[in-house]
Parts: C-alpha cells; sequence; structure tokens
C-alpha cells in the first residue's frame, strides 16, 4: 500500500510539472536573446551573424542582440557561451576553427565542444582566401612558393590568434609546401596591416576578401575548396596549385553555425532551428550569401553536430601531428 501511494505522489507530481515545464518553453521568447560572436566587428563571422540576427529578431517577435567578444582564436566567447544558462536566451555563433581547432590548440582551453555545445543549425559553408599586400613581389602561389624559399623566414602573416583557422590553416600550407612564415597573431581585424604593408599575408574569408580584391588592396593568391567561386572566377584554388593541398577544403574553407548551450530544451533548438533555416532560404539571403562568395545551407540541428563534432576529430589528430600547442 505504501509503495503504491508513493508512486501515485511521483505521478502527480510530475504531470503537475508538465504544464508548467511547457509553458516556460512554450512562451519562448518572451525576453532579447543573446548571440555571441567570437569574433571583432567586421569580419566574416560577424557580417553573417548581424544579417540573420536581424531577421531571426523579427521571426521570433523579440530582439537578437549580437554580442562581439574576441580573442584567443574565438575561445574567449566559446567560453562565456559555455557557462551561461541553458534556457535559449544567449546563443553561439561559431565556426571550425572556435569549435575544431582552438579547443585542440590550448592545454587548458576550458570548455569543449561536443561536450558543451548543442547544434542548432548550420547556416553556410564558407571558402577562404589567401590574400597578400598589394606591395608582395608575388601575384600568385607559384611565385609566392619561389619567393618564400629563396627568402626563408622573411614572410609574415596575420591571424586572428593562435588557433585561429588563418593560423593553423597556413601552418599546414607551409609545411605540406616546404617553406617557413612567421606567424603574427591579432586579437582584431587584421585587414589594415595587409594592406598597408605591416604584414605580408592572410587568409581572409570570401566574405570580406572580395570586396577587397576587387578594389585593389589585397591580391588574391589562392582558394580553398576543390572549385572556384563565382565572386572570385579568376583566383585558382590552392589544389590547382597542388592537388593534395586542400582536399575539398578540408583545411581552408569552414562553417559557420548557431549552438546552444548544452541543456538547452529540444522543443527551443527546434523553434530556433525552424526558423533560422527558413531565413536561410529566404531568396534575398540566398542571393546576398552567393554574392558574399558563401554556400547556404541551412541544416537540421543534428547535421550540424554530426559536422562540428566529426571536425572537431579531425582536427585534434593534425594538431597533434603538428604540434602545435599553447599553454
Amino acid at each position: 500500500m505504501k509503495r503504491r501511494l508513493l508512486i501515485a505522489l511521483a505521478a502527480a507530481a510530475s504531470l503537475s510539472a508538465m504544464p508548467q515545464a511547457f509553458a516556460q518553453t512554450a512562451g519562448y521568447p518572451n525576453r532579447p536573446i543573446k548571440l555571441i560572436v567570437p569574433f571583432p566587428a567586421g569580419i566574416s563571422p560577424d557580417v553573417v551573424a548581424r544579417l540573420i540576427a536581424d531577421k531571426l529578431s523579427t521571426a521570433l517577435g523579440q530582439p537578437v542582440v549580437v554580442d562581439n567578444k574576441p580573442g584567443a582564436g574565438g575561445m574567449i566567447g566559446a567560453v562565456a557561451a559555455a557557462t551561461t544558462p541553458a534556457d535559449g536566451y544567449t546563443l553561439f555563433f561559431s565556426v571550425k576553427a572556435t569549435h575544431a581547432i582552438a579547443p585542440n590548440v590550448y592545454k587548458d582551453p576550458k570548455y569543449n565542444p561536443p561536450r558543451d555545445f548543442k547544434g542548432v543549425a548550420q547556416i553556410l559553408q564558407v571558402p577562404h582566401v589567401l590574400t597578400a599586400t598589394p606591395k608582395a613581389p608575388y601575384n600568385n602561389m607559384k611565385e609566392l612558393v619561389a619567393y618564400a624559399k629563396a627568402n626563408p623566414g622573411k614572410i609574415d602573416f596575420a591571424s586572428l590568434g593562435v588557433g585561429s583557422q588563418p593560423h593553423v590553416a597556413l601552418e599546414v600550407w607551409s609545411q605540406r609546401l616546404g617553406i617557413k612564415l612567421n606567424h603574427v597573431p591579432y586579437k582584431t581585424n587584421p585587414s589594415p596591416d595587409v594592406m598597408s604593408g605591416v604584414v605580408s599575408l592572410s587568409v581572409e574569408a570570401s566574405t570580406t576578401a572580395i570586396p577587397l580584391i576587387k578594389s585593389g588592396k589585397v591580391k588574391a593568391l589562392g582558394i580553398s575548396g576543390a572549385q572556384r567561386i563565382p565572386g572570385l572566377p579568376d583566383v585558382p584554388t590552392m589544389t590547382e596549385f597542388d592537388a593534395n593541398l586542400d582536399v575539398n577544403g578540408v583545411i581552408g574553407s569552414s562553417w559557420h553555425g548557431v549552438f546552444a548551450p548544452t541543456g538547452t530544451p529540444n522543443d527551443v533548438i527546434a523553434k530556433l532551428n525552424t526558423e533560422i533555416v527558413k531565413i536561410v532560404k529566404l531568396p534575398e539571403i540566398q542571393a546576398r550569401l552567393i554574392e558574399l562568395g558563401l554556400t547556404p545551407t541551412g541544416t537540421s540541428a543534428a547535421t550540424l553536430d554530426t559536422v562540428a563534432n566529426g571536425d572537431y576529430a579531425f582536427w585534434n589528430k593534425v594538431i597533434n601531428d603538428l604540434g602545435i600547442k599553447v599553454e
């Protein structure tokens, strides 16, 4: 009898809690949402995040506010996002470097993407362009490699920090090409210093590289991935120079995606995914992303989880093989 009474009481408590829990998520969102972007304003992820946030604000009926938290290859923003309440009111706009590269480069990253985040939706895939200052004495990959071999250690390259994709991509490429380049990490956008010649090279996302290249502010040497892009039809791919340099963009290409802290309710994830995918599929958004040299996707949450976790495992091996580690 006592056991039956306990079971009945537990069932009643569970039933009484269900409407309250449902009400908490059914009314979502009822206040502004923060979208943490772990990079400075004005660079590729920030440009895309603001494009999506603006439309998502309208779709959800609540402001979606971009909060830039740059530094440490995106890790500062990642830790900030991972340690917020899992209630759907803080989201994380991440990229391959932050999710798969930086946490494998640092010995104590303070976050573990497969453990700490749930995918919401992938937004797009993005090729990167190896750009050079207009003052550089080389105009393509062949000339760069020849100059670097004749002048070992005399070429600097900029990145958005140790463990960022531009950093690791150029480390991998330079090793495969047999050349020596000097890394100069930045916490802010390094493009002005590339334009002025303070540093010679940078790997720039197509989003921000295309206008700089078309205006003559930087030179394009090569683009990641297996195919040229419509926005830069005359710029050859890295694999056109060396077939094994960047197969299918595994080294140089990236993705952008929205994540939530692990523990965020599944129905909140589902609602966000539905609205974000609708936004990515809008003709105006598709046209804008393609214009920027990007490939719109708009995937399921599960697909993003699979891609992100797979990249984490892939880069764990590459980085360990290269011996790139930061305290």
